[in-house]
């Protein structure tokens, strides 16, 4: 049986949680969770970002970016790139990462990270809301032998996990609170 709720932001806590990913554009990486898949042909994916963040500045202008899927073994790495600005600060260095040229974009990849998507932008949706969403058609796909999807990290409302398991934050029920 369903209902009807007044709170709209249960609706919000009710959607399945988004992947954590690292955007990286030029030298620069931000971590975002505002990702989804958009079409499968031509491949392409979506990206929401903060009209004030230094990543939105460097994609509207370079019209390229690349998704980096990191594992629950980088949560360190997406602690420092989600806490310090990239416009003053080289993250890979800091977070002691590998940057690696796209092929078939100007920007760089995270060598660590068992996949990474070089996209081109394709469409930008200006939509009065907190983020501003790039969509980028899929040019390359880099893909470690050994990556096994459910080791992807995802985040929501607080909390890091994997498939059927909290890494990092709250629980469900204080969440609900």
């Amino acid at each position: 049986m369903h209902r009807v709720h007044d709170n709209l932001f249960n609706g919000i806590i009710a959607l399945p949680s988004f992947p954590v990913v690292f955007v990286t554009v030029d030298r620069n990486i931000m971590v975002a969770a505002a990702f989804h898949f958009y079409s499968f042909c031509p491949p392409s994916v979506m990206v929401g970002i903060k009209p004030e963040k230094y990543t939105y500045e460097l994609i509207s202008k370079k019209k390229e970016f690349g998704i980096n899927i990191p594992t629950k073994d980088q949560l360190d790495k997406i602690h420092i790139c989600g806490s310090i600005s990239g416009r003053h600060e080289d993250k890979y260095k800091i977070a002691d990462l590998t940057p690696k040229k796209g092929n078939k974009i100007d920007s760089y990849i995270i060598e660590e990270c068992p996949v990474s998507l070089e996209c081109k932008v394709v469409h930008q949706i200006e939509y009065e809301g907190s983020h501003k969403w790039f969509i980028g058609e899929i040019k390359e796909v880099h893909i470690d032998d050994e990556y096994v999807r459910d080791s992807a990290l995802m985040f929501w409302l607080g909390q890091f996990r994997t498939v059927g398991e909290v890494i990092e934050g709250a629980s469900n029920s204080e969440l609900l609170r």
